[in-house]
C-alpha cells in the first residue's frame, strides 16, 4: 500500500470532511470548518493511501522569517493506521518542508513548538521519541486540562 505525502488543497476538502466525520465526531458543520481551516488557514500535509486521508500534520510560521519559528498546530493519524510510523513520517516531512520554507529567503528553521494537553501520555512519549522536550506548563489552558509546551531546536 503506497503512502503519498503532499500538501492539502481545495480538492481535498471532501476527503478531510469524511476523515473528520469518521475519526473525530459526527458533526458536519465542525467537520467542514476543520477541513477549510486545514486547506485555507494552515500549511497542511496529508498522508494518503488508496484515496483516503490516513494522517495530517498542520503547521504555520510564527514571527518573522529571521526568527525561524514554526508552530505545529495539529497532528493526527487515522485510528486503524496508528503505530505504523505515519506520525513520525509526517514529523520528518514537516521538518524538511519547514527548512525549505525558511531557506528560500536565506533563513533557517530554528524552533518547532506545540501545545498539548498535560495528561496526554501517549503524545508525550511520541514527541519525546522524535526529539521534542517539554518546556513549560500553562495552567487551565484547555477546558479540562493544563497545557504543556513542547519544543524541538535545530
Amino acid at each position: 500500500m503506497e503512502k503519498v505525502i503532499r500538501y492539502a488543497s481545495e480538492k481535498d476538502i471532501e476527503l478531510l470532511i469524511t476523515m473528520y466525520l469518521t475519526e473525530v465526531e459526527n458533526h458536519h458543520q465542525r467537520a467542514e470548518q476543520f477541513a477549510k481551516d486545514l486547506v485555507y488557514k494552515l500549511k497542511t500535509l496529508l498522508c494518503i493511501t488508496d484515496e483516503k486521508v490516513i494522517g495530517t500534520i498542520s503547521w504555520d510560521r510564527r514571527g518573522g522569517l529571521n526568527d525561524g519559528v514554526v508552530e505545529l498546530v495539529g497532528l493526527g493519524v487515522n485510528s486503524s493506521f496508528r503505530r505504523q510510523g505515519i506520525a513520525k513520517l509526517l514529523i520528518i516531512t514537516l521538518i524538511d518542508e519547514a527548512k525549505k520554507y525558511f531557506s528560500v529567503d536565506g533563513c533557517k528553521l530554528r524552533v518547532i513548538y506545540l501545545f498539548m494537553e498535560r495528561e496526554n501520555k501517549i503524545s508525550k512519549l511520541f514527541y519525546k521519541n522524535v526529539g521534542f522536550r517539554e518546556a513549560s506548563t500553562i495552567p487551565a489552558f484547555y477546558p479540562d486540562d493544563d497545557a504543556t509546551i513542547w519544543i524541538k531546536y535545530f
